[in-house]
Order: C-alpha cells, then sequence, then structure tokens
C-alpha cells in the first residue's frame, strides 16, 4: 500500500502544481493571432521579453525576474539583454554590468518572411567599441528566437515572446 499512496501523492502534487501554474494572469498586450503579431512587427511597435539565455558554453539560463527586453518603437530600439559568455580582447564591463545594452536608431533593419510564417527581422547597433547584429525569428505562435552576434564577445541566443507596446 505504501507504492500506492506514493504514487497518489505523487499525482495529486503535480495536480497541484500544474493548476497553480495555470491560474497566471493574463496580459492584455499579448498578440493572439498571425495578424496582430504581423501588424506590430510592421508598425514597428512591439517588445521581447525573453524566458531564456542560451549562451554559446552550453547551459540554458532562465531570465524570468531578471530585467531583460528588446523594444522596438518606430526607428528606435531600446535594448537591455544580460550576457553570459566569454568577451574578446581589451576592455572592461564598465557599464550595465556586463550586460548588452543599445538605445539608438535601428540600422538596417529588415523584415523577411520565411517558410511556414517565420519573420526574420535583423538589425544593427553599436554599444561602445562593440558592433551588434541582431537576427530575431519571430514564430506564428508570438515567440521569438533571438541571436546576437558581436565583434567582442561570443554569440549568444535567447528565447522568448513577442507583445505589442503598450498604446499601440
Amino acid at each position: 500500500m505504501r507504492a500506492a499512496g506514493k504514487i497518489c501523492y505523487f499525482w495529486l502534487l503535480a495536480t497541484a502544481v500544474l493548476l497553480f501554474l495555470s491560474c497566471g494572469s493574463t496580459n492584455t498586450r499579448n498578440i493572439t493571432n498571425y495578424d496582430q503579431l504581423r501588424e506590430a512587427i510592421d508598425n514597428k511597435a512591439f517588445e521581447i521579453e525573453h524566458i531564456w539565455a542560451l549562451p554559446m558554453g552550453g547551459g540554458m539560463i532562465d531570465l524570468i525576474g531578471n530585467p531583460n527586453y528588446i523594444r522596438v518603437k518606430n526607428d528606435s530600439v531600446d535594448i537591455f539583454l544580460p550576457y553570459f559568455g566569454e568577451r574578446f580582447g581589451g576592455g572592461g564591463f564598465n557599464n550595465i554590468e556586463g550586460g548588452i545594452a543599445y538605445k539608438g536608431p535601428a540600422k538596417n533593419f529588415s523584415v523577411t518572411e520565411r517558410q511556414k510564417r517565420q519573420l526574420e527581422i535583423r538589425f544593427d547597433g553599436k554599444q561602445d567599441q562593440d558592433q551588434l547584429r541582431f537576427v530575431i525569428t519571430v514564430y506564428p505562435d508570438g515567440s521569438a528566437n533571438t541571436n546576437v552576434q558581436t565583434t567582442q564577445r561570443q554569440t549568444i541566443s535567447y528565447r522568448g515572446n513577442v507583445k505589442r507596446l503598450p498604446g499601440e
């Protein structure tokens, strides 16, 4: 009977955890269909909040509770992403504790529709002497993979979700 009791306890606990996780509040800015997603991207009025960081060294780093975002509004971007990886060459992490930060024009901004309604967003920026290239793949369900290539650091990727900017 002990084994049956443990199994019952396990299922009860698993059900309680799933119920708890499904009770999260909804965000009215979430994008619910492909047309809304495409409109937000075409209007350059969206934000990406990442849930995971995937450094080149391996492993996934949970970003929930850590501030991170890519905000695109018109021709400007505001980016703050934590960075986990190796830096090449000299210089130190003198600003924002080593994260990736850029606020300014989105240089060479382009959106390309790929197969299966995936959208590829590309643009460039600069942080101090570090040239930044962002390649973001947005999927029809609103999820996104962000790849950041820089001249002075290892490439890093992030996974998250796209939302409309407030008031847009």
